[in-house]
């Protein structure tokens, strides 16, 4: 591991003076030396080896982004790492966890962003703050103090007003229980990265900024967007026994299913929906392609 970070560091001194002449062979280089790197964090047995490697994947990864070539690079051979982009293109989001020893886990995340105002790439490092998070559903959050999660994926639905973008991510908790967040995110600030908006309308009429599912761990549930209808489809979860209500880690899918329907700029819940889908031409459907997680 020491050799494989002797290396790259010193390939990134050696070309620092040609970054504005930087081409796609060296990024290449870049992304075969993370590629390492990245299946050490995921698969390395002892904890210590996933942190320093997970370190020195930080650096590198930072290192190839200030390139103004790699925004294009398509990095596809990080397997471990989510790498999404929302509709409209205007950044990209690297995302990936750190297994820890005792079932928990550490997220890390990285915006590559286009500042069109200042015409030039940025690199926005968000920092998992989930600990220390008193009220996580309602809290203003942002890059410095994030609710860690990995997303895999970013809705965008191009309205007038601000621009927003809404995330669906997954979190593994405790071991005990899992979570999935559906997160809004914007750019605004000094810090750039602001997280959480009173969007989400709920029958009783209050708002929420973030909404946060939670299930035991042993089950599974669905969180995923309908594009078509523009909604966010879920798992009505319940607890295992009446007495155990408000208690989410005893609750499981029940077999029906609510969604938050985008109208007005706000996702607006639905209970006791029809989540079939009715395509009429099956036959052209292309199978999803595998990820880190299931939806």
């Amino acid at each position: 591991m020491k050799r494989i970070l002797f290396l790259v560091m010193s390939l990134i001194f050696s070309n620092l003076m040609l970054s504005q002449n930087v081409s796609f062979k060296l990024i290449k280089e870049y992304e075969d030396t993370l590629k390492i790197i990245a299946d050490k964090i995921m698969f390395s047995k002892i904890e210590e080896d996933r942190i320093r490697a997970n370190d020195g994947f930080m650096t590198i990864l930072k290192d190839v982004l200030s390139y103004e070539k790699s925004y294009k690079y398509p990095f596809d051979s990080l397997e471990t790492i989510s790498i999404l982009s929302p509709a409209d293109k205007n950044f990209r989001l690297f995302n990936w966890i750190l297994r820890k020893d005792d079932g928990t886990f550490s997220y890390y995340a990285i915006i590559h962003y286009h500042n069109r105002k200042k015409k030039k790439y940025e690199i926005i490092e968000l920092l998992d703050n989930s600990e220390n998070l008193r009220n996580p559903i309602s809290d203003d959050l942002d890059s410095k103090n994030w609710l860690g999660a990995l997303y895999y994926e970013i809705i965008y639905i191009k309205k007038s007003g601000r621009k927003y973008y809404t995330l669906l991510g997954w979190d593994g908790n405790d071991g005990n229980s899992i979570k999935k967040i559906i997160e809004p995110m914007y750019f605004s600030g000094k810090n750039k990265i602001k997280f959480g908006l009173p969007i989400f309308k709920l029958n009783n009429k209050s708002k929420q900024k973030r909404i946060i599912l939670e299930c035991d761990s042993r089950s599974s549930f669905s969180l995923k967007y309908d594009k078509d209808k523009e909604r966010i489809i879920f798992d009505q979860l319940v607890p295992i026994k009446k007495e155990l209500k408000g208690m989410h880690e005893y609750y499981i899918p029940e077999g029906t299913y609510n969604a938050f329907e985008y109208k007005n700029r706000k996702w607006h819940l639905k209970e006791d929906i029809d989540a079939r889908n009715k395509q009429k031409d099956k036959k052209n459907k292309k199978s999803p392609k595998m990820g880190l997680i299931k939806q």
